[in-house]
């Protein structure tokens, strides 16, 4: 018995640190996924596997979880299966492999997303199917359990996605319905240990309570009038509001010389506002730009040693994936020569596997291109408008195989495709030698629930808008295959 189960990462967006002490912040997920692929076996071990934070075949005997010294890349992951079988007893073992679409170094909440998918994973393989209240809870107990101190937002944040007004401990999860936010994000390049931090303003708590009760009141203010600011779309303000957010952290004394430069650097450039997202220390930074602006301040963070990151935020909950994660992918070199043939977990979380796929553009009597909005359920790009059609290269097939099957699964359709080109093109989480091809048809379509949500035609103007005004979210693909064909 096995599944694989992803959730999103998150970002901070107002009230770290105040959120610890039962007070509100807002958080929204972003797009790039944590993955578990969870096992339910006979032998009475647990078994964990987790390349992206350096653990290779860790194990134990089911009835010493959580003893001992536990690897600190293990340790969120081993209490999460402690506790779910103290709750709920098993008799066999468990065997956990991991992956990720980000570097856990981000500082994107990939512990309670590993913590998440795990519970989850759990969960439905074991029949007791959890809801959302119950999955928090123990995903929250194994954070308190593992780390000491921690509000849960993070946690929130990977099983209902989206954009959220959270209060310390689930005491108010609320979804809030704010479109597509103009956000930078940068990463200073610097890990930060967040429990050093929390333990830091504990610390400061502690010695100064009434200074420090009022630096939280602030932030609780500006935290309340930013959730109407980013629902009301008022991103000049919300810029504003996140300056004094970013006052009152460098008050609390977890910004950094590193991350005040990247800070500096975007306010430069434009930016309405930045701010540090998350606890401090490293990690990242965010700020909120217009549309002209944004890649001016994307070069300014780069110009002072910044890494700026490109994802979307909103992305979906922690969720079953049905893609098959084991679906073997062809894995070539660059000049397409066949190496290896790897699982697409794997493939997909490993930039140096190149591995084929196909994608197609359709071109309608008008000279419109066919695009589709990928359903919710995939497990990279969710809810992104891509090429017609996409997919990949399975172990014994062509790419014209390939390319006639994926056109089948996502439109419903059989239809003759001419070859145009290939490369290779990477994207931030996977390498894909990707053979393109193209094709004239007006319709009908039928596109299959499970693989796409809609499709459309669109003229050049159409995608040339939608990008240069950020309202139009495409996939790498696309925009790599719609430049190839001289569409944009």
């Amino acid at each position: 018995m096995n599944i694989t189960v992803s959730a999103p990462g998150k970002l901070m967006l107002f009230g770290e640190h105040a959120v610890v002490y039962d007070r509100p912040c807002l958080v929204t997920a972003v797009d790039q996924r944590m993955r578990a692929a969870v096992e339910l076996t006979t032998e009475k071990l647990f078994i964990l596997d987790a390349p992206e934070v350096n653990i290779s075949g860790h194990q134990r005997s089911m009835s010493e979880l959580g003893k001992g010294v536990i690897p600190k890349g293990a340790q969120f992951v081993e209490i999460a299966v402690k506790n779910f079988i103290e709750k709920y007893p098993m008799s066999g073992g468990v065997n956990v492999v991991t992956s990720s679409d980000f570097s856990p170094q981000f500082g994107f909440g990939s512990s309670s997303a590993s913590t998440v998918c795990v519970l989850k994973a759990l969960s439905e393989l074991s029949g007791k199917k959890l809801d959302a209240k119950q999955l928090f809870d123990l995903a929250y107990k194994t954070v308190l359990d593992v780390q000491g101190k921690g509000s849960g937002f993070d946690v929130a944040a990977a099983i209902f996605g989206g954009s959220l007004y959270f209060v310390t401990g689930g005491k108010a999860i609320e979804p809030l319905p704010i479109g597509d936010i103009p956000l930078v994000i940068g990463y200073t390049g610097v890990k930060a240990d967040t429990v050093t931090l929390m333990a830091a303003v504990s610390k400061k708590m502690n010695a100064q309570p009434e200074r420090v009760g009022r630096i939280y009141d602030a932030i609780t203010k500006l935290t309340e009038e930013a959730k109407v600011k980013l629902l009301e779309g008022d991103w000049e303000r919300v810029g504003t509001l996140m300056n004094f957010n970013q006052d009152y952290l460098r008050d609390l004394g977890v910004s950094s010389e590193k991350l005040e430069a990247l800070i500096a650097a975007a306010k430069e450039g434009g930016a309405w506002g930045a701010k540090l997202s998350g606890a401090g220390g490293g990690d990242c930074m965010i700020a909120v730009a217009s549309g002209e602006t944004l890649p001016t301040v994307e070069d300014a963070i780069a110009k002072v040693g910044g890494q700026v990151i490109h994802i979307s935020v909103k992305a979906s909950g922690v969720r079953v994936e049905t893609d098959d994660q084991k679906e073997l992918f062809v894995v070539v070199d660059r000049n397409d020569n066949v190496l290896d043939y790897k699982p697409r977990s794997v493939c997909n979380s490993d930039k140096t596997l190149i591995h084929r796929a196909v994608e197609l553009l359709i071109l309608n009597s008008k000279g419109q291109v066919l695009l589709q909005k990928r359903s919710m359920s995939k497990d990279t790009r969710p809810g992104w408008w891509s090429t017609s059609v996409g997919g990949h290269v399975g172990k014994g097939e062509s790419y014209e195989d390939a390319m006639q099957r994926e056109i089948q699964e996502e439109l419903g359709i059989e239809i003759p495709f001419t070859f145009h080109s290939k490369h290779v093109v990477e994207f931030p989480y996977e390498t894909e030698m990707e053979a393109l091809f193209t094709a004239k048809y007006d319709g009908p379509f039928q596109p299959h629930p499970h693989e796409v949500d809609e499709v459309k035609f669109f003229d050049k103007r159409e995608v040339a808008f939608g990008i240069a005004s950020h309202t139009l979210q495409l996939s790498e693909a696309a925009i790599h295959n719609l430049k190839v064909l001289g569409i944009i």
